[in-house]
């Protein structure tokens, strides 16, 4: 057992291994299998293949500088959604429309003019 951890070590170095692109991917392809089920569809299950096929060849790539610069667009983009969910009953969460900054502010406010502490523009939100 312990030879063939050895060689999985080995064989995955210097490779990309599971990121968090890599998760999302991989349960939102095992959603679309299950919609496969009922659906019974070959161009349906191509594409679920074929999106399998892709996040495998993210896993074993070797070209780990693209690969995290893909990771970061996504983590970028789920930012705002994850901290919004996180908290959801005090804060209210929202990129600034010229400089993508993360700006929270507390629920409950109104009608309020705030601030990018990033580019100073003032935007005027209802929280």
């Amino acid at each position: 057992m312990e030879k063939l951890k050895y060689a999985l070590f080995r064989f995955m170095y210097k490779r990309n291994g599971f990121d968090d692109l890599s998760r999302a991917i991989l349960s939102w392809t095992l959603v679309l299998c299950v919609i496969s089920l009922f659906v019974r569809n070959s161009i349906f299950n191509a594409i679920v293949l074929a999106i399998l096929t892709y996040n495998m060849f993210r896993v074993f790539s070797k070209n780990i500088s693209a690969r995290r610069k893909e990771n970061e667009k996504f983590l970028y983009f789920l930012k705002p959604y994850a901290i919004q969910y996180q908290q959801r009953k005090t804060h209210v969460v929202f990129r600034c429309k010229n400089c993508g900054q993360i700006i929270r502010v507390p629920k409950g406010k109104g009608k309020i003019d705030i601030t990018c502490p990033k580019c100073r523009t003032i935007i005027t939100k209802r929280t």
